[in-house]
């Protein structure tokens, strides 16, 4: 089995992706049970972080909207009856005294900037200064429209939320002034033990968001990626960081992968997908992405039982 331990003189973190895939409906009234559990092997076996995805409400005719990602052979629909992240992670920092606690990711346009910061800089004083705060401008119109909340103005309602969130962090009383959201004048807590504000890694694959990631966030946090893809998102990173005047080694680089072991699972163009396959395959893509300069893998079991999830 892979052992973490052999990676802990080399800069790569490796984190689990808790949530992901993982059918928690299932078994109705063990989630806390699973959660638990894994939140103690990861934090025993030495990995550095946990996380959790995010999902309000989805089509019932999933996989007829989506076959590609839901269809036959694919992906179970039922990993997408995720348990609330925010709420599910305050758990799970009780649970635990050193796991680093991120979310992948949450959806800010569907969520209020001004709540949102109470309860991320809540769990970050609670945890001890855990937090990872991954964010998403989301992708799913139907969810959007479950949630009354404009699909299309998602990407700039994102780039507010963020700034307001690190307005919200710094001194009292300082002013924000956006399109959708304004504050001026108030008091905020608590403020978050990491200063000045947990990391903020920004999801997403495409050029925009990392260019959000470089003019908004801490980290670019793109997911499935292959290590050759990888490196030009990095140069494309560097040619933003150069234009903006920001170094490019304070973003940090994470990537978030599906884990499938003992399956070979094929892309379109017919090349097996990282991370699946034999456990050799998989601990030489490992070592690829680590030589590749990433600083964070975070990888999910795409199994839909919880149990043979936290077997795996």
């Amino acid at each position: 089995t892979y052992d973490p331990a052999k990676f802990k003189e080399k800069p790569m973190k490796i984190g689990v992706s808790a949530t992901f895939a993982v059918a928690l409906g299932a078994d109705p009234g063990k989630e806390g049970e699973y959660l638990q559990q894994i939140a103690r092997v990861l934090e025993d076996s030495g990995y550095d972080s946990i996380w959790l995805a995010d999902r309000t409400v989805y089509p019932v005719d999933l996989m007829e909207l989506y076959p590609d990602r839901w269809g036959p052979g694919q992906a179970d629909p039922q990993g997408q009856n995720v348990i609330e992240p925010l709420t599910s992670m305050s758990f799970v920092a009780g649970c635990t005294k050193t796991l680093k606690l991120g979310f992948s990711v949450l959806i800010l346009p569907l969520r209020h900037p001004v709540m949102n910061a109470k309860m991320i800089s809540t769990l970050d004083v609670l945890s001890g200064g855990r937090v990872i705060f991954g964010a998403g401008i989301g992708w799913m119109p139907e969810e959007f429209e479950g949630m009354s909340a404009d699909f299309h103005t998602r990407g700039r309602v994102t780039d507010e939320h963020i700034e307001m969130f690190k307005t919200l962090c710094g001194e009292d009383g300082a002013t924000y002034q956006g399109e959708h959201f304004q504050v001026s004048g108030k008091t905020f807590y608590p403020k978050p033990i990491q200063k000045p504000h947990p990391p903020i890694w920004i999801a997403g694959n495409s050029r925009a968001a990392i260019r959000r990631a470089v003019r908004h966030g801490d980290g670019w946090f793109p997911i499935g990626l292959r290590v050759e893809e990888l490196l030009e998102g990095k140069e494309t990173l560097r040619e933003i960081c150069e234009r903006d005047g920001r170094d490019p080694d304070s973003v940090t680089l994470a990537l978030s992968l599906s884990l499938r072991m003992g399956r070979s699972v094929s892309s379109p163009d017919g090349n097996r997908q990282p991370l699946s396959g034999a456990m050799f395959q998989i601990s030489d893509d490992v070592r690829r992405y680590e030589d590749s300069g990433l600083d964070h893998l975070v990888f999910s079991v795409s199994i839909a039982d919880p149990n043979i999830a936290l077997d795996s």
